[in-house]
């Protein structure tokens, strides 16, 4: 019986990524930089990483995936989780196509392979997209609402203290994100593409050499921003917040989250030195103690100590998180149910901190591009915090709530996305491309259908939650008046995230990357500085909103025009190419 199999379903650490950052009042970006940078390791045996190695070469594939192993694949499947989840798929879809399947799984392994052979299997039925893009969807739903549950705890502790407070969490946490979050999100997505490749080249210990690289690098960064944040962050913000009053509490903001930043560091790299090696549970396991734990802290300490308890609480969190991390990782994690089947720990060569401080040039080479782009996926929204914050202390408290509010529904759709890529990239693995186009029709009709779920809530339920934030009238007032445009928002938010999960399963990632950029800054942000500021409805928030809106459609709109028209025979002849690739490097 040959294992030499020529159509299978497989899985990528970009379409499993998580949510780009916790801490954010924002919206994470919908691609990485890795979707955009081709690089690899050379075909040698060095181990450590030296400024002449030339580990970035474009001419090979953009990663090595080490879920699928040749040899003993029955034994390594029964071991995997994720593989555990293509053989289900596999399985399900014999089965909607009234194939008999008996024995094993290698049974079913050999029958998927004949009926792809046999074109037994050559369409699937939108029905059957629809169940599985569901059951895919609610694990990753309550995923991505634990994660942004973080941030959403303390405007929703705060706001009840008065409108400066809510206003003054807001523009610190824009602060942060900014001049932090960004900048530790974006240099570690270097270990998104590096870590997978050595893992894939059995280069282990190379894994936590890359890991320790990167923290380091990291620490080095933000360093002197912690500086800034603890003993000058009160003149930063004056440089940007016209309310001096704001500005103090945003500036304590900063000064007491602090100390939970070397901790959300450690975690952010441990995260993705796991999931290079197909370990994606642990972090969500992780989420699920620390986002209870995060909302009863801010509570309790917002309740017996005033604004101070948010940042505290959120810091705390941030060590219960890297701390929860390690120890799962130590004693929890069993070779035998990881997708290889080898226990993270052999990619752990020891602690070696000279070479983590030295040569970061290559390292440095990913990590610039990640840093400039998630910079820029932050700035399109954080930008509209600082415009508010000149409408007025008012003004910033409810575009602090609409922002929250947009930022948790739009959790929903991106959960859909990254489940839709993930099915769409397995049928085009299996060389089943009018499948592919079904379930991106399937994705892109029901994330419709849950965009205009969330509308219907906002709208219908504006009072509701305004009041849940804030007892400022004022504010309340405020968010009313608006909130019909953050609903509408929805739809092509919607739109735009599963259009762009599409895209990613699809391979087509750089479609995305560009009219993202061209429509948040070249359309949107004008847009919305002109509305509200020098247009006749200037003055209030509203023109924030409009220009978001309007930025949101052209690129939901451009992409899902790509996701639907794409040649899906070309797209499966780079998939297999892909594949051959990487199964050779």
């Amino acid at each position: 019986m040959s294992h030499e199999r020529s159509h299978q379903f497989t899985h990528s650490n970009t379409q499993r990524r998580a949510s780009i950052v916790y801490g954010s009042v924002g919206k994470g970006g919908l691609y990485i930089p890795s979707d955009f940078i081709q690089t690899t390791l050379e075909d040698d045996d060095t181990v450590g990483i030296h400024e002449t190695d030339d580990f970035l070469s474009p001419s090979r594939a953009s990663e090595i995936q080490p879920l699928l192993v040749p040899g003993n694949k029955s034994s390594l499947r029964r071991k995997s989780e994720v593989i555990r989840e293509l053989l289900d798929e596999e399985r399900e879809l014999l089965k909607d196509n009234h194939i008999p399947i008996y024995g094993d799984d290698e049974d079913v392994i050999d029958a998927f392979e004949e009926a792809i052979a046999s074109n037994k299997i050559s369409n699937t039925t939108s029905l059957i997209e629809l169940k599985a893009l569901i059951k895919s969807s609610i694990p990753l739903v309550l995923t991505f609402l634990l994660q942004n549950s973080l941030s959403t705890v303390s405007v929703f502790s705060v706001g009840h203290l008065g409108a400066t407070e809510l206003a003054a969490v807001s523009m610190g946490s824009m602060t942060a994100n900014i001049t932090g979050y960004a900048t530790i999100q974006g240099i570690a997505t270097a270990l998104d593409t590096l870590c997978p490749q050595a893992f894939g080249a059995k280069k282990y210990s190379l894994v936590g050499t890359y890991l320790q690289k990167c923290t380091a690098l990291i620490f080095v960064v933000m360093f002197p921003v912690l500086i800034i944040w603890i003993f000058f962050g009160y003149k930063l913000i004056c440089l940007i917040v016209p309310d001096k009053e704001t500005a103090k509490f945003a500036a304590v903001y900063l000064q007491y989250i602090a100390p939970g930043i070397p901790a959300y560091i450690a975690f952010e790299c441990g995260k993705r030195f796991l999931q290079a090696q197909g370990i994606y549970h642990i972090s969500t396991y992780v989420l699920l103690v620390a986002a209870p734990s995060n909302l009863f802290m801010n509570i309790f300490l917002v309740k017996s100590i005033g604004y101070l308890g948010a940042p505290i609480a959120v810091a705390i969190n941030y060590w219960l998180m890297a701390i929860g991390l390690y120890v799962a990782t130590i004693y929890f994690i069993k070779a035998e149910d990881t997708p290889t089947g080898i226990h993270p720990l052999k990619c752990w060569g020891g602690l070696n901190i000279p070479e983590a401080f030295s040569a970061w040039g290559k390292l440095a080479q990913l990590a610039i591009p990640g840093l400039v782009m998630l910079e820029a996926e932050f700035l399109a929204f954080e930008i509209l915090t600082l415009m508010a914050s000149y409408l007025g202390t008012v003004a910033l408290a409810a575009q602090s709530i609409g922002t929250t509010m947009a930022s948790l529904t739009y959790q929903i759709p991106f959960a859909i996305g990254i489940a839709s890529s993930t099915r769409i990239a397995n049928f085009l693995g299996a060389g089943l491309g009018h499948s592919a186009k079904k379930s991106t029709q399937v994705a892109l009709s029901f994330g419709l259908v849950v965009s205009t779920i969330n509308f219907i809530a906002l709208y219908s339920f504006q009072t509701q939650i305004a009041k849940a934030f804030t007892d400022d009238e004022e504010v309340i007032s405020t968010v009313k008046k608006v909130m019909w445009l953050i609903a509408l928002m929805q739809i092509s938010d919607a739109v735009n995230a599963n259009s762009a999960g599409c895209l990613r399963g699809q391979g087509q990632t750089k479609i995305g990357g560009i009219v993202n950029l061209f429509s948040y800054y070249v359309v949107g942000l004008p847009l919305s500085i002109y509305i509200t500021f020098y247009s006749k409805w200037s003055g209030s928030l509203d023109g924030l909103w409009i220009g978001s809106c309007v930025a949101l459609t052209i690129i939901g709109s451009v992409q899902s025009y790509f996701s639907l028209f794409a040649d899906f025979d070309k797209l499966c002849d780079d998939a297999r190419k892909r594949t051959n690739v990487e199964s050779h490097v």
